[in-house]
């Protein structure tokens, strides 16, 4: 992932992923960055409270939907009140990114998983009812519910992180774990550095990733290129460069991230900047950001700023900042295709940018929700994590003087289609001769099939609907339809709970029989 924050000039296009959401792009951390993080903690992490059940258990057993009613248990509850819910986790594959990952953590703590939180709309005995406030992922059964404290957002500022800035003197570190054990981070990832309170780290202060080529050289992945023969056939007692000096090569600035949290040993941080991918057991520094200006909101992509415009077409802002250097600054137009998409599908924001002092320029792109990956004049806008509504994709032109120019594209995410209630079916239909309730091998050769369906969709059921002629006796109807079932139970091994009989409406000598899906109603 290549990006960086802006005010960041590399010679290619850039991309931008600041944080906001809603209708303007903000310029905090938004409450899902700042209470879906999770962190590594030493303090104790209280288990008198805990996710024991929901509405619907034991059938259902994750929680998180907004409708989701789940039970926290534990003494002292109150309504009104908020809970955080916790998740202490393990790595279930035991796998070191880097040497000594394992012991790295645990001087560090324990690592917790943060998965939103809840209010508790109801106490009865030791369970308060809860619905989710919100939620970063799915409640379970045994996760920990915590008292709910707010926090506040640090401002994010404008950071331009130097390629090969040397060390500052400040405290150093590393990356010792990411959120869901990732092992590649980009822009708006969360990490946990081994840097803490005991290294005097504050919420909102800026660190750098690093890495050295002594680093580099020396793990197993990244090293492998070095087997490789890097010479040419024409060179004559090439010089190589012995590993003992490998010190003496610049150290690699990576990119940048800001904390969020604090803890004695640890910090949780987010990447705000990335120049190429950042790893877990890459380097941190901490950064002196004091003369960095915080970076401003955006102007909201509202109604009234694109009234008349058209969904996918370009809105240009005309408060830009503009440098004082003298000339014409870019020109910039963009387009989004498709102009409109549902949840969880992308759009693809092309620009169009020109100067007409011929200077070079590199393009920045921001949004004010969803996710965004950029490569030259395209931008991919991922919806899988937006709700429904517009959705503004900013577009900034730079060229080498900081002369810029910027449009708006907006994109209209439509909700997901309602899924349709399945519906029960007319399976087939058996025969029967006049004045018997006999299964012939004809019927039961149907019922064969039947018994297969059912076989091949355990969930569903089947009705059974056995009729008889004005001629017959009345009870021939049922009786049938009896019959037919017993062949199914006895001879097929189906399971008679799955299996009604109802007396036909339509007369004949038949047994007609209806499969019914999961969550379908039998017809009457």
């Amino acid at each position: 992932l290549i990006a960086a924050m802006v005010g960041v000039q590399t010679s290619s296009a850039q991309v931008v992923q600041v944080l906001g959401r809603g209708e303007a792009i903000g310029n905090t951390p938004t409450p899902s960055d700042m209470y879906c993080g999770g962190y590594i903690t030493t303090d104790h992490v209280s288990t008198r409270h805990y996710v024991a059940a929901g509405w619907d258990s034991p059938d259902q057993t994750h929680y998180g939907g907004l409708r989701d009613y789940f039970y926290i248990h534990g003494r002292d509850l109150k309504v009104g009140d908020r809970y955080e819910i916790v998740r202490l986790v393990k790595d279930p594959d035991n796998y070191e990114f880097y040497p000594g990952e394992s012991g790295a953590i645990r001087n560090a703590g324990e690592p917790y998983f943060e998965l939103g939180y809840a209010k508790v709309i109801d106490v009865q005995k030791e369970s308060g009812v809860a619905v989710p406030v919100l939620s970063c992922a799915e409640f379970v059964t045994g996760d920990l519910a915590i008292p709910f404290v707010e926090r506040t957002a640090p401002v994010f500022r404008v950071v331009t992180p130097d390629r090969f800035s040397p060390p500052n003197g400040k405290p150093q570190g590393r990356i010792i774990m990411a959120r869901e054990f990732d092992s590649f981070l980009g822009v708006k990832y969360i990490a946990y550095i081994n840097l803490g309170e005991d290294k005097g780290i504050k919420v909102g202060d800026y660190l750098r990733a690093t890495r050295t080529y002594n680093y580099i050289y020396h793990d197993h992945d990244m090293a492998m290129s070095r087997y490789a023969s890097a010479n040419t056939d024409t060179q004559k007692a090439p010089q190589k460069l012995p590993l003992s000096d490998l010190s003496t090569l610049p150290r690699m600035t990576l990119g940048s991230m800001i904390v969020l949290q604090v803890h004695k040993k640890s910090s949780t941080v987010m990447i705000t900047s990335a120049l190429q991918d950042i790893h877990v057991g890459d380097g941190v520094e901490l950064m002196d950001v004091s003369n960095a200006p915080e970076l401003q909101p955006l102007a909201p992509a509202s109604a009234a700023a694109n009234a008349g415009n058209p969904a996918g077409t370009t809105t240009p802002l005309n408060n830009m900042e503009s440098d004082t250097v003298g000339g014409n600054p870019p020109q910039i137009s963009c387009t989004a295709s498709p102009a409109s998409v549902r949840v969880g599908e992308s759009s693809v924001i092309t620009c169009q940018a020109s100067s007409r002092d011929n200077r070079p320029i590199s393009i920045t792109f921001v949004t004010n929700g969803g996710k965004l990956a950029s490569s030259h004049n395209q931008a991919t806008l991922d919806t899988t994590d937006a709700g429904p509504g517009p959705i503004a994709v900013r577009a900034t032109a730079f060229d080498d003087r900081q002369l810029s120019a910027a449009a708006t594209t907006t994109v209209n995410v439509e909700a997901p289609p309602t899924p349709t209630s399945p519906n029960p079916q007319r399976m087939t239909q058996l025969e029967f001769k006049p004045n018997s309730a006999y299964v012939d091998n004809r019927s039961k050769a149907i019922l064969d099939d039947v018994a297969l369906k059912l076989q091949q969709d355990p969930a569903s059921t089947a009705v059974l609907y056995g009729a008889a002629d004005p001629s017959e006796a009345a009870r021939l109807g049922p009786q049938r339809a009896d019959n037919a079932k017993t062949y199914l139970t006895k001879s097929k091994g189906i399971d008679p709970q799955r299996l009604q009989t109802k007396q036909g409406t339509t007369p004949g000598r038949t047994v007609d029989v209806w499969t019914v899906p999961a969550g379908a109603t039998a017809p009457q």
